[in-house]
This record gives structure tokens, sequence and C-alpha cells, in this order.
């Protein structure tokens, strides 16, 4: 097993080791403009200036001149304190967000390689012929170890997607994709899940709709993320029915997919697009998630030049809306 293991993932060298973490380190968050300590050196600059420019005009009301210029030394030393201190600040937060982000990278690309392995393994073992050799005691923790491990690596995706956005490095690949077709399947590897809770999955869409430049597995992404968390937030005791409908208007693609599940309730309405975060009537469900899948979602159809966005209402439902800008190369063609 030791060498079968050595010869799927040999070990890499140091070379190999540094020249990964300097790919990395180039694909962290650069810097905006704003957080730059030149760029804002010179802006409390000139915020001094107009400051004291401001003071000394105000102070020549008096006809003490000690006055007109305490005024403007005391004013220009309380701005040049702030703004020293606000730089210093602004510097030391953009250190630490590039710092956390550039970790966050190396360890999750470092988590892909065992995982990996234990993917391999546990899929090996999960073969027809191989179980025949297991109790039902070890298939059943042979099992458990494969799906723990599967939202382990989609943790780690998510985490390598995260990263990706807040560098602005997030890979598009644009071709020519059936975005009726993709959602078909999509649904259809989420009805079992939909059939377990009852749920009815609805599909309408307009024979119209033509082939979209987009990055086809991201997409995916995007429908699997609201498909299953419409999914998931239904309850088992209502009649669930989550309804997915695509239109077009000759400009634009429009997505939408509703549910009649728990909503969003509109304290949190401002929030549900923020990384980690989950409604607190989410809580009560008792199910599984990051809080990460909207926040890519979002940022995979804005980097496509489109826009996401949400109605809902506490226990009544809730519907997400996408739209994407057409190409004109009709389906089948």
């Amino acid at each position: 097993m030791d060498k079968m293991t050595e010869k799927l993932t040999p070990p890499l060298t140091a070379a190999e080791t540094s020249s990964a973490v300097t790919k990395l380190s180039s694909e962290v968050e650069k810097p905006r403009f704003w957080e730059n300590p030149t760029f804002l050196f010179v802006l409390m600059g000139v915020l001094t200036m107009i400051v004291m420019i401001g003071t000394y005009f105000i102070a020549q009301r008096y006809d003490d001149p000690m006055i007109v210029i305490a005024s403007v030394s005391i004013v220009a030393g309380i701005t040049t304190l702030i703004g020293g201190i606000t730089i210093k600040t602004i510097d030391q937060l953009s250190q630490t967000n590039r710092m956390k982000t550039e970790f966050v990278s190396i360890a999750s690309h470092q988590l892909r390689t065992p995982l990996s392995i234990i993917k391999w393994y546990t899929e090996f073992l999960l073969k027809p012929e191989k179980q025949k050799n297991l109790t039902a005691d070890q298939l059943g923790y042979i099992k458990t170890i494969n799906q723990s491990n599967l939202r382990m690596i989609r943790l780690v995706n998510d985490l390598l997607d995260i990263s990706r956005v807040e560098s602005g490095k997030i890979q598009i690949r644009p071709e020519a994709t059936n975005i009726v077709e993709l959602t078909k399947n999509i649904m259809a590897e989420n009805h079992a899940l939909a059939d377990q809770k009852k749920i009815k999955l609805q599909l309408k869409y307009s024979d119209s709709i033509p082939l979209l430049l987009v990055d086809s597995k991201r997409m995916g992404m995007v429908i699997e993320n609201l498909l299953s968390n419409a999914i998931k937030y239904t309850r088992h005791d209502k009649q669930g029915v989550v309804s997915i409908n695509l239109s077009e208007d000759g400009k634009k693609l429009l997505f939408s997919i509703a549910d009649n599940g728990v909503g969003i309730p509109a304290s949190d309405h401002k929030n549900i697009f923020k990384k980690f975060f989950r409604a607190n009537n989410t809580m009560k469900l008792k199910t599984s998630g990051t809080g990460l899948g909207l926040f890519i979602a979002k940022a995979i159809v804005e980097s496509h030049k489109g826009k996401m966005w949400f109605v809902s209402r506490e226990d009544e439902g809730t519907t997400f809306y996408f739209n994407l800008p057409l190409k004109q190369k009709k389906l089948g063609a």
C-alpha cells in the first residue's frame, strides 16, 4: 500500500515545494490603491493642507496673529497625528489580510494531496469486488470516511475559490454551453435527495435560449449550490416544491430558482452573500454548511458580467435570481 501511495503521489522535492509556494504567493491579494501607504500619505498631506488653509481663513477673523498661528499649528498637528495613526492601522490590516489569504492558499493546496489519496483508497475499497472481503461494520466505516473526506475536499476547494476571488485570480474558461442541459443534469444529480425529502422539482425554460459563452464547470457550481440550498432548507413536513425557470429577453438570460422553504429573516438579508454567514433560522434545521457557497456563487456570476440577487420572506420561501449576458449562438447551431 505504501509503495502504491508513493507511485501515485511522489513526495515533493524542496525545489518543487519552494516553486509551489512562490506561485501561490504571487496569487495572493494585491493591495488596492487606497490601501497603499504612499497613496494614503499623499492623501493625508492634501487633507492636512486643506484643513490648515481653512483654519487660516477662519482664524483671520481675529486681530491677533498669534491666534491665527496657534490655531493653524494645533489643527495641523492633530490632523497629522490622526493621519499617521490611520495610515499605520490600514497598512497593518492590509498586511494581515494578505498573510491570511496566503496562508489559506498554501494550506489548502497542501491538504489536496492527502485528501486525494484518502479518496482514491476509499473508492477503491468500495468497489463491489472488494466489498465481499469486508464485514458490514467495516464497510460502514469506509463509507463514513469517504463521505467525511468528500466534505473536506469540498471545503478545501471552497477555501481555494475564496482565495482566488479575494485576489482577483478566479479563473474563467468560457466555452459554448447549453445552460438548459446543464441545469437538467444538475437536477438529475439532486433528484435522490429531493425524493428523500418528498420535494418536487420543476423546470421551465424558453426554447429560444442560445448557447452561452460561460465556464460550464463554474456555472454548474452556481446552479448546484442554489439547488442544493433550496432542497436543504425546505422542511420535511411541508409539501416542498423547488421551481427553476430560465428565460431570455434578447440581451440577457434570467435564471430563477424558487422554493417554499424556511425563507431568510429580513435582518439577515444584508449579510446573505458574505462569506461564512448562515442565516439564524437555518441553524434550527441542523443542516451542514460553511456559509461559503453563496459568496462564491455570486463572485462567479459577477465574473461572467452578470448579477445575482434574491427575494425572501421568512417561513414562506426564497427565490434566487441571476442574469448573464447572451451570446448570439442558438442551441444546436
